[in-house]
């Protein structure tokens, strides 16, 4: 396999899945180009202005932003319109892509929405080549557990329709979810043999290096708040998914213990940032400060200066089912710190042993498991990061994932070929 394309609407640089993938792809000789939107869903903002913007990363990975229309806040109409505009342009521009890029050989949609697969799959059918399913989150599953959303719902239904359609047509279907096949073979049409599952990775090596360097540095409240106090740290998106208002019952909780020796610093944007600012406010939650986003570089430096990382899941079907696979965790996982995890699935710090899991919504529990953790040893706690830190470096590094996912590829091709 020489080219590969990938059409994901929300995907990134540094750090992001494809673009590590691609990264790791592209020095095994094979040409990534990944196919994005220019209007970034979290920050809700364009990140070019041209209709098309194509930057060469690195020899073998190029990335292609297209200006998807309209601009959006939430998850309101619009952003199916986007969805939809992505799928537009892809086709208008496919032709311009052909003689720039060369015709690919694989070609890989990748969710969470589903319009990403009819385009690739569009694209699969004119050049007779392997269509890719890649799922990273169940729609619209996750829109009738988690929002309970009526299946008989307009978007639902469409949803559904694509999904369906997707799962027939693909030649391979690959899932973050490790088991995101106990959902798919209740499909008739979907073979056990068809699924896979690669999980989202982490850049070992990268991580290293930007810490031995010491080059990366951060804002300097954030570094003196993580110097003068023992912290318990979360990064990421203030979402209602992430649980940060039961973070703040579980500081309440330990306020009111007298259990005030644990801070917690809670660094990242989304749209439950004012509304957490005024409680901690309002119940005087001294142990608790917000601070802004900061970059994927120095996340790994605020984990590296933290005590403990924390993090927090619903307790929904889906992902007690199916399982799942956050960046975070392996963010926090390899920094070398305890991990304190409110989850009722199975989930990779249960399985390393490097942290405590704790059932969801339970200040109470929560606050114990990270007392644990402040009480322990140096060389306790050390240990307990340590067994986090072999598991992503033996199971979830990008560059041994890329082998397997390479291989799932040339496996497609070759049946492709064979079927011709």
């Amino acid at each position: 396999m020489k080219r590969l394309w990938i059409l994901n609407h929300h995907s990134g640089l540094d750090g992001d899945r494809h673009f590590e993938l691609g990264k790791e792809m592209s020095k095994i000789g094979v040409e990534v180009t990944v196919f994005m939107s220019a209007f970034d869903h979290q920050k809700e903002e364009y990140l070019y202005d041209k209709p098309v913007t194509i930057r060469k990363i690195k020899n073998g990975l190029t990335y292609v932003w297209l200006r998807t229309v309209p601009e959006y806040h939430g998850n309101g109409a619009k952003r199916i319109l986007n969805m939809i505009s992505y799928c537009q342009l892809m086709q208008k521009y496919e032709k311009v892509f052909y003689e720039k890029f060369g015709r690919p050989d694989v070609v890989i949609g990748s969710s969470v929405h589903p319009f990403s697969w009819e385009s690739a799959w569009s694209i699969a059918k004119k050049n007779k080549i392997p269509f890719v399913c890649e799922i990273r989150d169940f729609w619209p599953l996750s829109f009738t557990e988690m929002y309970h959303y009526p299946w008989y719902h307009p978007v639902c239904l469409l949803f559904s329709a694509l999904e369906r359609r997707a799962y027939r047509r693909a030649d391979a279907i690959v899932t973050t979810m490790e088991f995101g096949y106990k959902y798919l073979v209740q499909f008739p049409y979907v073979k056990r043999n068809r699924v896979f599952w690669i999980p989202n990775g982490y850049h070992t090596e990268q991580i290293d290096e930007v810490l031995e360097k010491g080059e990366v540095t951060l804002p300097k409240e954030l570094d003196q708040y993580l110097t003068e106090h023992w912290c318990a740290v979360y990064t990421g998106s203030f979402v209602d998914s992430e649980c940060l208002l039961d973070m703040l019952d579980t500081a309440a909780f330990m306020k009111q213990q007298g259990m005030d020796e644990i801070h917690f610093a809670l660094i990242g944007d989304g749209h439950l940032k004012a509304q957490m600012e005024e409680r901690i406010q309002k119940e005087q939650l001294t142990n608790v400060k917000v601070f802004s986003r900061i970059e994927k570089s120095q996340v790994a430096v605020a984990l590296s200066k933290a005590k403990c990382c924390i993090a927090a899941l619903k307790d929904d079907r889906v992902l007690n089912d199916l399982g799942l696979s956050l960046n975070k965790l392996n963010d926090y996982l390899y920094s070398g710190n305890p991990t304190v995890f409110a989850c009722n699935s199975q989930n990779v710090v249960a399985e390393s042993g490097g942290g405590y899991v704790v059932p969801c919504s339970d200040p109470k529990a929560y606050g114990e498991a990270l007392m644990k953790v402040y009480h322990m040893t140096d060389e306790e706690r050390t240990a307990m990061g340590e067994r986090g830190r072999k598991e992503i470096r033996e199971h979830y590094n990008y560059a041994l994932l890329a082998k397997d996912y390479l291989k799932i590829l040339t496996d497609c091709e070759k049946s492709k070929g064979e079927r011709r």
